[in-house]
């Protein structure tokens, strides 16, 4: 919600018609400034309805088992920095109320990271300053080494687009003085350099205030990504890098996640098309984890991940594969975290026993691997009657060991 900036009557040159009186400089000028307005407007209002499906879409819920007060308390400011950007996107037309809807989604996009990792019994994220480059760009994600042209190397915050920005600009270039900030010496208005403009992300997204591209209104706030591989491999991580897993030629297809030692991993998706659910709880029961996800059919070229290893450590592998690689069965099967398995038998009674302390799911798949209803859940270790649609493919979304079969 801004206003585009206009020379006013004392500056810059005006083509006035003779017996008129008219200028014509400043009618054109402000109608192109109510032409951006309306998209600034639009981009806006985009990013705060992002995030609030991005809250909506979110898995955690106050009363649910082993939820806490600082799990509660973290979901509350998300909550309120969601009402806050709808305030302030409410007050007026201006740069300034622009900028305080970005600050406010930053703000709620922090409280769901921090959300994320008391969930995932990690430490909390490092609340870093906003991208060095401009403010507009959003919270850092990480620092680079970076220098002014003659000037001195430094470590500095800096959002994720301009992180790889830096990475990507040939060390042999010249590098042209940056325009700096009014009353901010050297710093450069918008951007490392004068470098080209960010390629627009995957999400969509457009610029949101004059060549600027807005935070990246993805669920929880991107770490720089990595780019899409056939098959992505990693040592135990927080959630530092948001990795991009190519999609087979082939679909529907599954995603086959696996550590070389024994691990409790909770991986989750940026995309939730298809999914009930964006965070799954991966672990082998004390055995080193084999784990299958589904892939929906209707997925784009990549899917976006992110991986929170319990202890921060443990090497992963992720790679796509084939239907054939779900494990089939008639009359029962064990496993032990969220997996995919293809129940051959026909429709009639089942139990579900759960050796676990949290919540357990079983859930119906379609053909494409799309979620289509929960069929048995329960909370706790015990067994959990119900009764089996039919053959097809079934999802367990659980963080312990499960028994399936028929009654």
């Amino acid at each position: 919600m801004m206003t585009a900036m206009r020379r006013g009557e004392g500056g810059g040159l005006r083509r006035l018609r003779p017996g008129r009186g008219r200028d014509e400089s400043a009618s054109a000028e402000v109608g192109a400034g109510g032409e951006r307005e309306a998209e600034a407007d639009a981009e806006t209002e985009a990013e705060i309805t992002a995030f609030g499906e991005a809250l909506n879409a979110h898995p955690f819920s106050p009363g649910q088992p082993g939820a806490t007060d600082a799990m509660r308390a973290e979901l509350a400011r998300a909550l309120d920095a969601y009402e806050q950007a709808r305030r302030n996107a409410d007050g007026g037309r201006s740069r300034a109320g622009a900028l305080d809807v970005l600050r406010a989604l930053d703000d709620g996009r922090y409280a769901l990271a921090c959300l994320d990792a008391l969930l995932a019994d990690e430490p909390l994220p490092e609340r870093m300053p906003s991208c060095f480059f401009d403010d507009r760009h959003g919270r850092a994600v990480r620092l680079v080494r970076w220098a002014p042209p003659g000037g001195t190397a430094r470590d500095i915050a800096v959002c994720a687009a301009d992180a790889v920005r830096l990475a990507e600009r040939p060390r042999t270039s010249p590098s042209p003085r940056p325009s700096p900030r009014p009353g901010s010496g050297t710093r450069p208005a918008s951007g490392p350099g004068r470098i080209a403009p960010r390629p627009a992300p995957e999400s969509g997204n457009k610029p949101l205030l004059s060549g600027v591209r807005a935070p990246a209104a993805k669920f929880p706030e991107a770490a720089p990504l990595s780019a899409p591989q056939p098959q992505v491999s990693g040592e135990g991580s927080g959630g530092a890098v948001t990795h991009r897993l190519a999609m087979p030629t082939y679909r529907p297809a599954l995603m086959v996640f696996s550590t070389h030692e024994r691990a409790l991993v909770n991986l989750r998706f940026e995309d939730g098309a298809g999914r009930s659910s964006r965070l799954y709880r991966l672990t082998g029961g004390g055995a080193p984890v084999v784990a299958r996800v589904p892939l929906p059919s209707g997925a784009a070229k990549a899917v976006a991940f992110q991986v929170f290893a319990a202890g921060g450590g443990g090497s992963w592998t992720a790679g796509p594969a084939p239907l054939r690689e779900a494990p089939r069965f008639h009359g029962e099967i064990n496993g032990a975290g969220s997996d995919v398995v293809h129940y051959r038998g026909e429709p009639g009674r089942g139990v579900l026993r759960y050796e676990g302390p949290s919540v357990i799911q079983l859930e119906a798949l379609d053909d494409r691997l799309v979620y289509r209803v929960t069929v048995a859940e329960g909370s706790g270790a015990g067994e959990y009657p119900f009764q089996w649609p039919g053959r097809g493919y079934y999802q367990v979304r659980s963080a312990g060991a499960w028994s399936l079969s028929t009654a």
